[in-house]
């Protein structure tokens, strides 16, 4: 089934928006004590396990599952089974939304699709909750921004990134003046092999449908930055190289099941020894073309394993950032430095629950203050503890407090993903690109609230 198959594209409201809820207000999506509706678009990992298996163990007093959609049947079969509900499953959208009258749509579909099916759903009566990236590129961001002004209903992008509470205080910290107002940031991303070549397997390889890891990854890094120093991107000069993988391979297979190169191949990954990705992938693969185990060697990969970029910001700031894919290393390096000093944490690998030291330098020149070690914390769950915290103000108690801003909207997915869009064509052009213009967000010194 072909994806315009899926998405009923339509220029004009149809009378099926008269079979979803009215448009929520601001405050959230749900009220105490009310189970709403919500249907899952994508039936991948994060469908099945986070807004699935998950979603039903921890919230089902507060949601009803109503439905799974996919334009592949079999692994909707599997998803089903797995995250054990008896919802029906769709392989239109348009035919969810009709008989099962969701709230909500969670939309876990692959990239290129996201602006499709926020837009759709929009259309016909839904709020979207969607995963990062927003979309992949400056027209789905603007069209995505235009219906959501036409159709009045809301978006969140799960910026899980900002929720860990070793993150919280670091927002914590700089919206108290510790390093004073922020001048620079310097943030330096390893990604190991093992963790890029997960990537180059899979359609994120192939930029028309991830926007290349300058948009499906560092969207997160980019928005954590937007979100931490309070203000909007301006303009990017990056650069970035495919060095190991695609055409630079030294042989390629059609896949690592039917390959003849698999015992000197340091990437060979068997898919079958997992029974959760041989279900939903490799066993439903003849339905719609989706190879979960693609050769990292194909020449179809077009995305860049090295990023470095310069970012300057609307109130004066500057990001020095790079995400490295050819590495033998994971963890990451992040300082701000401002007028009274400078703040910096490294973290090596991907720990769950380990403290974390954050360390303060003052300025000698402006303070007289010591340097200091600013203990912070992960806890239990997911992304160091930051994605029960994100779902509990999803599902549980959408209209708690929100000091921080840790819920992100519309404009923040916009403005994350333009960092990289902008990237990609400042290396294109060779020169630096400007973020407005992009789309119709103009970038403010202060973001609004």
């Amino acid at each position: 089934m072909k994806r315009r198959d899926f998405i009923k594209n339509t220029g004009v409201l149809t009378a099926g928006a008269m079979l979803a809820s009215p448009a929520t207000n601001l405050a959230g999506f749900y009220a105490p004590g009310n189970k709403k509706k919500v249907a899952v678009v994508g039936t991948g990992v994060r469908c099945v396990f986070m807004y699935g298996r998950d979603l039903l163990r921890d919230y089902s007093d507060y949601i009803d599952l109503v439905g799974l959609c996919d334009i592949n049947p079999g692994r909707l079969r599997f998803a089903r089974e797995f995250i054990g509900t008896g919802c029906n499953i769709y392989t239109d959208l348009d035919e969810l939304i009709r008989n099962e009258r969701p709230e909500t749509l969670i939309v876990t579909t692959e990239d290129s699709a996201h602006h499709e099916v926020i837009i759709r759903g929009m259309e016909l009566g839904c709020d979207i909750i969607t995963e990062k990236p927003l979309t992949i590129d400056e027209i789905k961001a603007q069209a995505i921004l235009e219906a959501e002004r036409k159709f009045g209903r809301k978006v969140i992008v799960t910026f899980n990134y900002r929720y860990p509470p070793y993150r919280a205080k670091i927002k914590e910290l700089l919206m108290a003046g510790l390093v004073g107002a922020v001048t620079s940031v310097d943030f330096h991303w390893n990604l190991d092999h093992s963790h890029l070549t997960r990537y180059m397997r899979r359609w994120h390889g192939e930029s028309n449908r991830g926007g290349t890891l300058w948009v499906h990854k560092s969207t997160h890094h980019f928005d954590m930055i937007n979100w931490w120093i309070d203000s909007d991107p301006e303009e990017v000069r990056a650069y970035g190289m495919l060095e190991r993988y695609g055409i630079h391979g030294p042989f390629r297979g059609k896949n690592c099941r039917n390959c003849a190169h698999t015992g000197e191949c340091p990437y060979y990954w068997d898919i079958n020894g997992s029974a959760v990705d041989k279900g939903l992938y490799a066993d439903n693969e003849h339905y719609d073309g989706y190879v979960r185990d693609n050769c990292v060697f194909r020449p179809q990969i077009d995305i860049h394993e090295k990023h470095s970029a310069l970012v300057k910001y609307a109130n004066g700031a500057v990001l020095n950032y790079s995400l490295n894919g050819d590495s033998d290393h994971s963890g990451y390096w992040l300082a701000f430095n401002g007028t009274r000093g400078r703040l910096e944490l490294r973290m090596g690998g991907y720990p769950r629950k380990e403290d974390v030291d954050l360390v303060f330098m003052p300025n000698a020149r402006t303070t007289n203050e010591k340097a200091q070690i600013i203990k912070a914390y992960h806890s239990e769950g997911g992304h160091w503890g930051g994605d029960p915290l994100m779902m509990d103000k999803l599902f549980k108690d959408p209209t708690m407090p929100d000091p921080l801003g840790q819920e992100a909207g519309t404009r923040d997915g916009v403005m994350s993903i333009l960092i990289g869009v902008a990237a990609r064509k400042s290396i294109a052009q060779h020169q630096a690109v400007k973020i407005a213009g992009l789309t119709e967000l103009t970038p403010m010194v202060k973001r609004p609230v």
